[in-house]
């Protein structure tokens, strides 16, 4: 302790030092209090964290079961279901009611589709907006193959075992006396001029060797039906030469006289049934290649409906 004297009354004042009033035990209580602060702090912000991540983790996860298991949203590009549907709408595809498809390998590159389909809650039916991928999704016409992102917007005209056809631009199906799709559009291409379509490329159907069938009159035409048995002709093995390929893994042998399908298959078609790029023109749909059905009112298989003329187009 240093000493000074006071030059009024003579008093010796204490100056204390620099160090004197430094407590070393309450300095260290406090550091001590900061430390436990400052890890308090960071242990809740890396709780905030983990609960953040896993949150996102848990979203994410959802979304995808979500869009594999229940139902995904697909985009309408074209005009082909018009109009009941038009380009720019947004659609959301029922998984639950055909099952989803569980995929074996995604390895895509081979161009096989290897799946499998769990439970449904029932087949597709007449009627029905199907989504589907494409079967010729590398733009060969003449062999059937898978590519995940190529998804077509359909309403089913055939399903397995069906007898289907059109006559004067109306669809027809032995086993429905309803009509299918919208009567409006096709009475529009039953009085369509025929060089409209022949101008356009699209007045001729499937199969190209059946010259006589045209877009407004073409069948009977049978839909492959799992165990069904044909005999193959020359004119069975052109409308079903593709299918018995793609079933068999290569090409048909002319030596075979008969043959027996071994999955379900389907034929579909758009509502603008003027202008459609549909299984008229490419053929039939595997089973397997069904991602499932287009829920909502606006799709279900109304008729009668009548549309405005500006829908028409």
């Amino acid at each position: 302790m240093m000493r000074n004297r006071n030059d009024v009354n003579g008093q010796i004042d204490e100056i204390p030092s620099i160090g004197s009033s430094f407590d070393s035990h309450s300095c260290f209580t406090d550091s001590h209090s900061y430390i436990k602060c400052s890890n308090s702090v960071l242990s809740h912000v890396l709780k905030v964290l983990m609960i953040l991540c896993s949150t996102i983790i848990l979203a994410c996860g959802l979304h995808f079961f979500c869009r594999i298991f229940i139902a995904d949203r697909f985009s309408i590009p074209t005009q082909s279901m018009q109009p009941t549907l038009v380009p720019g709408d947004y659609v959301w595809v029922n998984k639950l009611i055909i099952g989803a498809r569980l995929y074996k390998s995604f390895d895509f590159e081979n161009r096989n589709l290897n799946c499998i389909r769990m439970p449904g809650i029932r087949n597709i039916q007449l009627g029905d907006v199907i989504c589907f991928n494409f079967p010729y999704g590398y733009d060969n016409l003449d062999r059937i193959e898978f590519r995940i992102n190529n998804v077509y917007c359909k309403r089913v005209l055939g399903t397995p075992g069906d007898r289907i056809g059109v006559v004067d631009g109306h669809y027809w199906n032995d086993r429905n006396l309803k009509p299918i799709g919208v009567l409006q559009e096709q009475e529009r291409l039953r009085w369509e001029y025929d060089s409209v379509f022949i101008w356009h490329g699209n007045y001729y159907v499937f199969p190209s060797a059946y010259t006589n069938w045209t877009i407004k009159n073409w069948g009977p035409l049978v839909v492959p039906q799992k165990g069904l048995s044909i005999e193959l002709n020359d004119s069975t093995r052109e409308l079903y030469r593709k299918v018995i390929e793609y079933e068999m893994g290569n090409s048909l042998s002319d030596k075979m006289v008969s043959y027996t399908f071994l999955n379900n298959w389907y034929f579909a078609v758009g509502d603008n049934a003027s202008y459609s790029y549909d299984s008229r023109y490419w053929g039939f749909i595997p089973e397997e290649f069904i991602i499932g059905i287009v829920g909502g009112s606006k799709v279900r298989n109304n008729p009668y409906k009548i549309y405005p003329s500006n829908a028409m187009q």
